[in-house]
């Protein structure tokens, strides 16, 4: 079964944002987040790194598309 991904503003979280909700190291603080509850700044997982990249270019690729198709850069 293929694992699904959210991402809560509609954009993918950067690559080496945290393991947990996605934020970037600088700045992180302590968050909160339902699956890991009050948590630091974790390195995210070799895996996560991959599939954020991966969704990142998917992303870039769509957004490329959707603005070449209505005339944008």
């Amino acid at each position: 079964m293929t694992p699904v991904t959210r991402y809560p503003d509609s954009q993918p979280p950067t690559p080496f944002g945290c393991r947990w909700c996605g934020t970037e190291q600088r700045g992180h603080g302590s968050r909160w987040v339902a699956s890991a509850g009050m948590h630091q700044w974790e390195q995210p997982t070799r895996a996560q790194i991959l599939a954020r990249m991966r969704a990142r270019r998917a992303a870039d690729v769509r957004r490329r598309a959707v603005g070449s198709a209505t005339g944008g850069a």
